[in-house]
């Protein structure tokens, strides 16, 4: 029996063929999930629908889903409930700012811009944990989200994303903590940096690449099916005594200087 089989999973974050959700999507329905996909809006869905289609992604379920526009996140979650009732697992793999913030010092971030990136990169894994709590709460299920080491550290040309990700990773704590009593399990993971179009803002992301690999003791880069392999233990049975945690994969960059 595949470690997933039967289990049913919500992927939040798949932008392109390049996303460390697609990654993450790919090895779960591998590993026998039946999945539900969301895309962000009508061009993003171009690039998105091929893929659900090779996920075996039920039309009913490619979804759009824009945590900035009202009624997104709860037409999603009904469609879902209408059509399964429950969920195993949830990815959660949202993160965006504003140009303004890529080309700005961390103090110069106007108020709007900071908030936009908080509400995306951080608050929505408070509104899709809310929302999703009621269907993991019947399958003792799994919510997941995606972090950066530059949310515990300085890292170079990282500042306007460095808070949000600290943000996130203390709400998942509290989250962890909050869950902990219905048995769903909340996790991070922390992945290294990879040519995706999330990372698309950071200047020179070649430099950083480059200087990963060569600190990681590893002396390689993840990919996106690492995380996903890492994604889908901890979305299945076999990770139920672990919550509340950090998890990185990274070629052990994380404990280098």
């Amino acid at each position: 029996m595949l470690p997933l089989e039967g289990k049913k999973g919500l992927i939040i974050g798949i932008a392109n063929d390049q996303s460390i959700a697609y990654g993450c999507a790919q090895v779960c329905r591998e590993q026998g999930a039946e999945l539900a996909v969301t895309y962000l809006n009508d061009k993003a869905k171009v690039f998105v629908e091929p893929l659900a289609s090779e996920l075996g992604v039920d039309d009913n379920l490619l979804l759009p889903f824009d945590i900035t526009q009202e009624g997104e996140l709860d037409a999603l979650f009904q469609r879902i409930t209408e059509q399964w009732g429950e969920l195993d697992f949830v990815l959660h793999a949202m993160a965006s700012a504003t140009k303004a913030m890529t080309m700005s010092r961390l103090v110069d971030v106007e108020l709007d811009d900071f908030n936009f990136a908080m509400q995306v990169s951080c608050h929505s894994f408070l509104s899709v944990a809310r929302v999703s709590e009621p269907l993991l709460n019947k399958t003792q299920g799994s919510l997941i989200t995606m972090t950066y080491l530059g949310g515990q550290r300085v890292m170079s040309n990282y500042h306007f994303m460095g808070p949000m990700k600290a943000a996130l990773e203390s709400c998942v704590r509290y989250v962890a903590n909050e869950f902990g009593e219905n048995n769903i399990r909340v996790h991070a993971i922390s992945a290294n940096a990879m040519e995706t179009r999330a990372a698309s803002g950071i200047q020179d992301l070649t430099g950083l690449l480059k200087s990963t690999k060569e600190k990681a003791p590893l002396q390689k880069l993840s990919t996106p099916r690492d995380v996903g392999a890492l994604m889908a233990f901890l979305a299945s049975p076999n990770s139920q005594g672990m919550t509340g945690g950090i998890h990185y994969v990274d070629g052990g960059y994380h404990i280098t200087g």
